[in-house]
């Protein structure tokens, strides 16, 4: 699965590109891609949803690349939240 998003960072909008890499009944991967960057997050969305454990925040990690700025990396978990809560809810 693979969508596109736009974030806001000093005063520019930045075009980023979703892809759902792995998903098993305990985490999701994402790869999210920018024109010279890419990143994988991993949360653990699904093992959640199967425990029916709806008010439990999700977690994410950083498992691949490198983000110095933690307000842009919160900013990209919020959309990414936003959408998989959106398009891939049950």
């Amino acid at each position: 699965m693979e969508w596109r998003f736009i974030i806001r960072f000093d005063q520019r909008n930045i075009q980023l590109k979703a892809d759902m890499i792995y998903q098993s009944n305990q985490v999701e991967r994402i790869k999210v891609t920018g024109r010279n960057r890419s990143i994988v997050l991993q949360n653990n969305r699904p093992l959640l949803k199967s425990k029916g454990l709806k008010l439990k925040r999700v977690d994410w990690k950083l498992i691949e690349g490198e983000m110095h700025n933690s307000h842009v990396l919160q900013t990209i978990i919020q959309k990414l939240e936003k959408y998989l809560n959106r398009f891939t809810s049950n």
